[in-house]
């Protein structure tokens, strides 16, 4: 009996501790209504070696709308917006369309582009310090097994996203605006001429 009463309590206090850095995090996120900055991005082995760097620009909006800018080391677009997500190659000269099923659970970049109060739906949250943030999918993901999210004050900082491979993709965001003056418009894209286009409904 003692023995089932001191799991129950555990259980209960793990349990209320994940609300609250639950509702922590969502209270940074909350007051995101839009950003826009630079990222420098490393694929990082299991060792800790570096295996692939990426830099461009991005800008988000709320709700479910982003647009991630490679521009080194080749030129990539992808964007999402209206319930499509658009992969674009400006060296392969072809571009891919996909829907996103309404109740598609948040990629890693979605989480700063949702509605933060249903990110429970998706993620454990659990609080690795003042500022930082590790969040489990409650969802089959065959991409990535946990994603560590830390903040400067109200901004994000970094995200590192942990891979079945045991590799880690390490995002720093710089250079933030917060809450410029972005609207859907600055989200339309249009495949240029010459441009292969594919879409999977």
């Amino acid at each position: 009996m003692r023995l089932l009463l001191a799991i129950a309590l555990l259980t209960a206090t793990l349990c209320q501790a994940q609300d609250v850095s639950l509702s922590e995090l969502q209270q940074r996120l909350a007051g995101i209504d839009s950003l826009s900055g630079t990222f420098q991005q490393t694929l990082v082995s299991m060792e800790g070696e570096p295996l692939e760097q990426s830099s461009g620009h991005f800008m988000l909006l709320k709700p479910n709308y982003f647009s991630w800018q490679i521009e080194l080391p080749d030129q990539q677009l992808l964007l999402a917006a209206e319930g499509v997500l658009w992969h674009y190659d400006v060296e392969l000269e072809t571009a891919t369309r996909r829907n996103i099923p309404p109740d598609n659970p948040y990629s890693p970049l979605e989480i700063l582009a949702g509605d933060s109060q249903t990110l429970g739906e998706y993620y454990q949250v659990e609080s690795l310090g003042p500022d930082t943030w590790q969040l489990l999918p409650k969802f089959e993901s065959g991409d990535f097994l946990a994603i560590t999210l830390s903040f400067d004050g109200q901004l994000p900082l970094s995200m590192d996203i942990l891979d079945p491979l045991q590799r880690v993709t390490r995002i720093v965001f710089e250079h933030l605006e917060h809450n410029p003056g972005l609207s859907a418009a600055d989200f339309v894209f249009v495949p240029p001429d010459g441009v292969d286009v594919y879409s999977h409904e």
